[in-house]
């Protein structure tokens, strides 16, 4: 296509000014400086956008206030957005580029998409519709074509040494339903392209009605309500107002006029007039002075002369926006404080840039001493790393490695005591289990578990113990007895009765530990794969592959160690092979054995002599006092010849010994010893000087993505330095409130 000649650019400037003053040049021209430098990318911009419905007269209104040409007639409407940037500079410039919604994710200077530019050295203020009709082709838009609208957006950035900053932005036209050249997904994409705008707290709305449509049609009215409810930052717009009828000028009058309380906007209704077909070749000048001949001769000459012509609404928009800016800047310097330390967070997690086997080197090395530390502080319980959250952040509770493996050894514990065994005895005597009366003991022994443990020992699929009465357990095992006897004396307890009646006490201890087991190494995996990713950040390919050479291999052979190790543990007790302490388990048994000779007497002479356990009774007996009068002399009374009390006797205290040991040595030997004690050393600096190159590229390369990531990101953070440089030049100070008040 051929360029048009390099031609000064001719805005009319003395217009635009009336929308600046001396006083805010320079808060202007950073606002143009950030959107110059891509800071809009980031960080909403004020800017001043035009909406209406669809022949609402909205594109006269923005050429009337820029006076730059933009399409009206009806080929020509608007399709897409069209974004006008004008900004200072010492040499006239100018560009148009098209940023297109769907293209592919290539990386720019300001990090966005890449748009497809129009080379132009110049252009008058007529040249914009044919700008707009070729945009319109590149966007797939032209007649008799499928595609009506488009998410693409227009840029034309004009440069000038009297040209001020300023944005203003064209918007297709709100439309009520479909028709034959607009469709329903064409309606669907121009709310999404309006939503984008409007919601933009920066954004002043410019939203126009035509006086020749009803008010109550109005949709654009519905819209800014929508997005601007408290009506702060809307400008109203009456056009046509030579083309209302008789009803229509009425209210469009009070609405100028602020006496109409539904739409009644705080920054006031303006009121501009069209141009006329005929009047379209017409120059600027020619139109306003036109403009002003209509208000002096028409029935709108009562309204306020500050709220009707173009020159009114420039000198209003010049006011607004500029106190929109400043109301702003304070907002926008914290939003982009708070996108740079994103931005760098970011970068900080990506690392710096590695290619070489030494920078490989250098990576991991400081991953692995980080780990390291963090591991070590997780073991010891030492949590004041943010890795860790504060105390209160539940969140982060499952990184507290120390607590969490305190509470699974709790668990573990309560459930072995509650639930590992089979058979609880009920002794029907008011003897516990563990041979001391029932009025000694608080608690039963389902109520033992405190709730805060409850999410841990829901994980064990334990039945409750079958209840079985001392006489059906005795009853029971003279049946083994008498099956089983071999050339022990009458009388005399079986010892090999003693370690099959344990065995079977004890079948569910495997299942326990290795459900508790299997909750370590799960807890414990989990904060090794937390603590690793908190190092390397967002680096998929390098977590991935730590993951896989080094997290997931250690954690499989501590399984396999942890496995053999509880084997080694439950051997002694599935052989019967384990002896307990010789003098804890003969006075354990003994205990136990008192225990039943001082019922058998308390049985007998309560039975005679009840008045001697009454409370009120001149030296009272209990149990604990015939327990002691006894505790040196008593004898042996068994209810059979095999000795089966005797035998339940001894079971019940091997099996409290043992469980005590058994539960001592998972935790200890198995759980700390294998596992927990070897976290810190899955990635030791000895590994890392060991690898070759090969490893440590499969280890700690980048991947094509992560720097692209790490290119864009450092240029966010550049931009947005240099934005928030600017703008904290104009930021006001503020009073530190340290002085106190009388």
């Amino acid at each position: 296509m051929d360029q048009p000649s390099p031609r000064q650019v001719t805005l009319d400037a003395s217009s635009l000014a009336q929308m600046t003053s001396s006083d805010a040049r320079a808060l202007l021209d950073t606002i143009d400086g950030l959107r110059q430098l891509g800071v809009g990318d980031f960080v909403d911009l004020p800017q001043i956008i035009v909406v209406g419905d669809q022949s609402s007269g909205k594109s006269s209104v923005l050429e009337a206030i820029s006076r730059v040409r933009f399409p009206v007639d009806g080929d020509l409407c608007t399709r897409f957005a069209t974004e006008l940037i004008l900004r200072r500079a010492d040499k006239t410039a100018l560009e148009v580029t098209i940023q297109f919604a769907d293209e592919p994710s290539a990386i720019t200077p300001r990090g966005g998409a890449a748009p497809q530019p129009f080379q132009r050295e110049g252009f008058d203020k007529d040249a914009l519709p044919d700008i707009i009709k070729e945009a319109q082709e590149l966007m797939g838009i032209s007649k008799g074509g499928t595609k009506r609208f488009s998410k693409d957006i227009l840029r034309v950035e004009i440069a000038g040494p009297d040209i001020y900053p300023l944005t203003l932005v064209d918007l297709p036209g709100i439309f009520h339903s479909a028709t034959a050249d607009q469709d329903l997904k064409g309606k669907e994409i121009v709310d999404q392209l309006i939503e984008s705008y409007m919601k933009q707290p920066k954004s002043i709305i410019l939203a126009v009605v035509a006086a020749n449509n009803q008010l109550a049609n109005q949709l654009v009215l519905q819209e800014a309500r929508k997005y601007d409810p408290l009506k702060e930052r809307t400008i109203g717009v009456i056009t046509k107002p030579d083309l209302a009828g008789s009803s229509n000028e009425r209210k469009y009058l009070d609405l100028a006029k602020g006496r109409e309380s539904v739409h009644k906007l705080a920054l006031g209704w303006y009121v501009l007039r069209n141009r006329s077909e005929e009047e379209r070749a017409s120059g600027a000048d020619a139109r306003d002075a036109k403009e002003e001949q209509f208000f002096q001769t028409s029935a709108w000459n009562t309204v306020s002369p500050l709220n009707r012509g173009v020159e009114c609404l420039r000198k209003r928009l010049s006011k607004v926006l500029l106190d929109h800016i400043k109301a702003s800047l304070p907002h926008m310097i914290q939003e982009i404080e708070a996108k740079l330390s994103a931005c760098k967070e970011e970068l900080d997690r990506l690392g710096k840039s590695r290619s070489s086997p030494d920078e490989l080197r250098s990576y991991l090395h400081g991953i692995t001493g980080d780990f390291q530390r963090l591991a070590r502080d997780a073991v010891e319980g030492r949590y004041n790393d943010k890795f860790f959250g504060a105390i209160g952040d539940e969140d982060k509770n499952a990184m507290k490695l120390r607590a969490v493996l305190r509470n699974l050894s709790r668990s573990f514990y309560a459930v072995m005591e509650t639930k590992g065994a089979r058979y609880e005895i009920d002794w029907g005597n008011g003897m516990a289990d563990d041979g001391e009366d029932d009025d000694q003991e608080s608690d039963e022994s389902g109520e033992r578990i405190q709730d805060y443990l409850r999410p841990y020992t829901d994980v064990y699929r334990v039945p409750e113990p079958e209840l079985i009465t001392e006489q059906d357990l005795n009853d029971r095992l003279l049946s083994y007895a008498a099956s089983n006897q071999g050339r022990e004396l009458p009388g005399m307890p079986s010892g090999e009765l003693v370690l099959q009646l344990f065995k079977e006490q004890a079948e569910r201890w495997p299942g326990i530990a290795e459900t508790y087991l299997d909750q370590v190494l799960k807890m414990t995996k989990e904060f090794v794969v937390q603590a690793f990713d908190h190092f390397i950040g967002a680096d998929e390919t390098t977590a991935d592959a730590i993951w896989r050479g080094c997290v997931e291999p250690f954690f499989q052979k501590r399984k396999e160690d942890l496995q053999s190790k509880l084997q080694e543990l439950l051997h002694p007790y599935i052989n019967g092979r384990s002896l307990p302490p010789e003098r804890e388990f003969l006075a354990a048994v003994s205990k136990k054995t008192l225990h039943r000779l001082a019922d058998r007497v308390a049985d007998k002479l309560q039975e005679y002599h009840p008045q001697w356990f009454q409370a009120d009774h001149e030296g009272a007996l209990n149990r604990a006092k015939i327990q002691r009068a006894i505790l040196d002399e008593w004898d042996e009374s068994e209810k059979s010849g095999f000795g089966t009390e005797k035998v339940l006797d001894m079971m019940v205290a091997y099996y409290e010994i043992s469980a005590r040991t058994f539960m001592d040595n998972v935790v200890n030997l198995a759980v700390e010893s294998c596992l927990i004690s070897k976290v810190e050393n899955i990635l030791t600096a000895r590994k890392v000087e060991e690898m070759s190159v090969d490893e440590l590229k499969e280890l700690a390369s980048e991947s094509e993505e992560t720097q692209t990531n790490r290119s864009r990101l450092q240029e966010e953070v550049r931009i947005l330095r240099e934005g928030l440089r600017k703008c904290q030049k104009h930021k006001p100070r503020e009073s530190t409130g340290a002085w106190p008040q009388p």
